[in-house]
């Protein structure tokens, strides 16, 4: 099962918003702000960095090319983690599927040994760990709140595809335009780090993602903003051609 496979497959069984009583403006804003302020903040550190790289060492570059690789198995995590949220009945159960689902899921596609021999495996460790304990004492998820899941799953999943494809474009297109500028005597060039805005991007729109999710846009919709019909045909069509 690839990866983007995985993120689809926790969409299996849509569920049907119905009305909710209305919560307190206060309420909404401070799950709309939590939802939205860690991947905003990951940005800026992103976009810090490919501002002035000169400010960092090495290793936090290593970092931050790190923590945008780790968002595949983090993403696959987040689409077993979805499927499971539709589980009824004890907490062990959901917490035993989800181990099972993992570690199958892990051992097929080689990501328990590279979880081993990369630096990401505290990352994907720290991210198993709080979703093992949201399904230990969260209880199952209302339908809102598993639509939700569904929905960051899938956005994150096809943004992901989106930065990457756009990466690849843009680093064509700046090395092309580097050519361009060293032939006509121009004070612009393209710099490894400039990557970083990559993943300023990714961030930012995973903000917005997590941000949209908690509005009545969202709950009339049942999809995540980035679940579009082009989005879902670059994403999926065009990743099985490539398989």
């Amino acid at each position: 099962m690839s990866w983007n496979a995985a993120a689809q497959w926790a969409t299996r069984r849509r569920p049907v918003l119905r009305p909710r009583p209305p919560l307190s403006r206060l309420s909404s804003w401070f799950a709309l702000a939590g939802s939205a302020a860690l991947p905003a903040y990951t940005a800026y550190k992103y976009a810090q960095f490919a501002n002035a790289p000169g400010w960092y060492d090495d290793e936090w570059s290593f970092a931050l090319v790190t923590l945008f690789i780790a968002q595949i198995p983090v993403i696959m995590l987040g689409a077993v983690f979805a499927g499971v949220s539709y589980l009824e009945g004890p907490a062990w159960r959901r917490v035993l599927v989800y181990v099972i689902v993992v570690a199958i899921i892990g051992a097929a596609s080689g990501m328990v040994t590279l979880a081993f021999d990369a630096e990401f495996g505290p990352i994907l460790a720290w991210a198993a760990a709080l979703q093992v304990v949201n399904l230990m004492f969260a209880g199952p998820q209302p339908a809102l709140g598993r639509a939700r899941i569904d929905a960051v799953t899938n956005d994150a999943a096809n943004l992901y595809i989106l930065c990457v494809y756009g990466g690849v474009v843009a680093t064509v297109g700046a090395l092309a335009f580097d050519q361009y500028a060293r032939d006509t005597a121009q004070a612009m060039t393209f710099e490894v780090s400039d990557l970083a805005w990559v993943g300023a991007v990714y961030f930012a729109l995973r903000a917005w993602s997590g941000a949209y999710v908690h509005t009545a846009a969202f709950e009339a919709r049942g999809k995540g903003y980035f679940q579009r019909p082009w989005i879902e045909w670059l994403t999926t069509k065009r990743s099985r051609s490539a398989d």
